[in-house]
């Protein structure tokens, strides 16, 4: 389905009409493929899965093993993000939006799959380049509509890895999260795509911040308590009262539910 591509060799290949991903690593590192027909899955290897195309080494488990998948159809490319509990940004031009769905690519699009994060919380992304400039098409970039949302609620930046805590028309910037706080709010903040609550059980979650149970070593287990351990401290810097959360809350028996900020509200991304 692709190829390894030498970064030195990328106008040859641009010149012969190949179309190819220019990869960035978050420590650039360069490196590239040559796209075939499709599909091309980006994720990260496992003993039981190799990806067309592997970001790694990833060992905080911040990509996907299916990520997401790259794919030609009525002449065109498309990628989709594959429900990634990271998710995947889409930059085209000068604005970057959180992938939703099925996008066209077009020549100099981006997409930016977060692979670490700096001890002072600073995402550290994976850079792929989509390469056609034979093949220039625009492609739709619609806005939901909005959607009213009240009482205090969590706004989370895909672009800047942040998350802001918005209530009664101000809002404040999260600091503190730890890595798994932001994955935790990353997962659950991305399966709302309205604005709407998001209830996520236990084992949704376990499965989201440690991977599948086959990929976790012999001698561990992750249990609801590993979970409640996240959420409460994810908790002391989200909430105003952490003893009587509003925005990360408690489904007893169940979960948790995290209340939304309704997207592009107020211009904000």
């Amino acid at each position: 389905m692709s190829a390894e591509l030498d970064v030195d060799q990328e106008d040859n290949a641009v010149a012969a009409r190949a179309v190819a991903l220019r990869i960035s690593s978050p420590d650039g590192v360069a490196s590239g493929v040559e796209l075939g027909t499709g599909p091309i899955t980006v994720g990260r290897a496992a003993p039981d899965h190799a990806p067309d195309v592997a970001l790694g080494p990833d060992p905080q488990r911040w990509v996907g093993r299916l990520h997401c998948t790259l794919d030609f159809a009525d002449g065109m490319w498309s990628v989709t993000d594959n429900a990634s509990v990271n998710g995947t940004l889409l930059r085209h031009g000068g604005t970057a939006e959180h992938l939703r769905g099925r996008k066209r690519l077009q020549h100099g699009d981006q997409l930016l799959i977060l692979g670490d994060m700096t001890a002072g919380g600073e995402p550290l992304y994976w850079e792929l380049t989509f390469l056609d400039p034979h093949t220039t098409r625009p492609a739709p970039f619609g806005s939901p509509p909005a959607v009213r949302h009240t009482g205090p609620c969590l706004r989370y930046d895909w672009v800047e890895a942040r998350a802001y805590r918005r209530d009664g028309g101000a809002e404040t910037p999260i600091a503190g999260l730890r890595p798994q706080g932001h994955q935790l709010l990353r997962y659950m903040a991305g399966r709302s795509t309205q604005g709407e609550a998001v209830a996520c059980d236990h084992a949704e979650l376990i499965t989201a911040l440690w991977g599948a149970r086959e990929e976790w070593a012999s001698h561990r287990a992750y249990t609801r308590g590993d979970i409640a351990g996240v959420v409460r401290a994810a908790r002391r810097c989200i909430e105003v009262e952490p003893s009587d959360p509003k925005i990360l809350e408690t489904v007893t028996g169940i979960g948790y539910r995290l209340n939304v900020a309704p997207p592009n509200l107020g211009g904000q991304p």
